[in-house]
């Protein structure tokens, strides 16, 4: 199996990444409530509305996720779910720095494994142990990514939940996207990103999708840049987004329209048989 993206992109990405902070403070606490009311739209479709429909709420589960610096989404599951995090990383300083973050969160750990997640020896030793796996923005690094989505569902329970997202790379995204860091941008599987190729990795034989398809609108935090003046530029769009955002949500309590052509993400929730 090909890899697109090799350990030192992965290194170099959580190299300048900071620690999770947590501040007490008036003014700390008045941003945090900001940040979250503007907050981007797809991902809170994804995460407010999608993921609490069919995702249970159960202290006695067990979550993994597959590439999971630096540890945000794994402290979600655990605190709004009560699921137990475990976490694989393949990147030493992308263990350094989720471990880091676990340890301001109060949570153990020994849970984060620095493994390959596609050893032999990991898998065997997780073959279903897991009562939901979970990864952001990782099979679409790979050229053969089937196998990278049987991969998942071997670590997972029979009758567990599986959730899988991808950036959206094509349509107006792709041309943005090429624009802005061309590297980057070569270094993911495009061939996926449409809705007729991503649900086709999780053929109904295997799996009973919940929902498998593009979510929101369309997000500048989809992307990033290879240039000082290109992350200005982005920096200053960013916050010109929120407004919109917050309008969306206003708009849109619980679901959003999307385009094949300008949605970020396409999202997969599944039940494995």
């Amino acid at each position: 199996m090909k890899k697109l993206s090799d350990k030192t992109y992965w290194d170099s990405i959580y190299q300048d990444m900071p620690e999770r902070t947590t501040r007490h403070s008036f003014s700390a606490i008045f941003k945090e409530k900001l940040k979250r009311l503007t907050r981007d739209h797809s991902n809170f479709v994804i995460w407010e509305v999608l993921a609490k429909k069919y995702l249970p709420h159960n202290p006695s589960y067990k979550v993994l996720e597959v590439g999971c610096a630096p540890g945000k989404y794994l402290m979600h599951f655990n605190t709004s779910y009560g699921y137990k995090p475990y976490g694989v990383e393949y990147s030493e300083k992308g263990v350094q720095l989720t471990k880091e973050n676990f340890v301001k969160a109060g949570l153990d750990t020994s849970t984060i494994l620095f493994a390959d997640f596609f050893d032999t020896e990991f898998q065997e030793k997780n073959r279903e142990q897991y009562n939901v796996v979970f990864s952001r923005g990782f099979i679409e690094h790979f050229d053969n990514v089937k196998e990278v989505v049987d991969l998942h569902a071997n670590l997972l329970m029979s009758g567990g939940t599986l959730m899988v997202m991808i950036p959206n790379l094509s349509g107006i995204n792709k041309i943005l996207a090429k624009y802005l860091n061309k590297k980057s941008y070569d270094l993911h599987n495009i061939s996926i990103m449409n809705k007729e190729s991503f649900n086709n990795l999780f053929p109904d034989k295997e799996f009973k999708k919940m929902y498998c398809d593009y979510v929101g609108l369309f997000s500048i935090g989809l992307f990033n840049t290879d240039a000082v003046w290109k992350y200005r530029l982005y920096r200053v769009l960013l916050v010109l987004q929120r407004p919109v955002d917050f309008f969306l949500r206003v708009l849109f309590k619980s679901y959003s329209s999307h385009f094949a052509s300008t949605s970020p993400y396409l999202l997969c929730i599944a039940q494995k048989k």
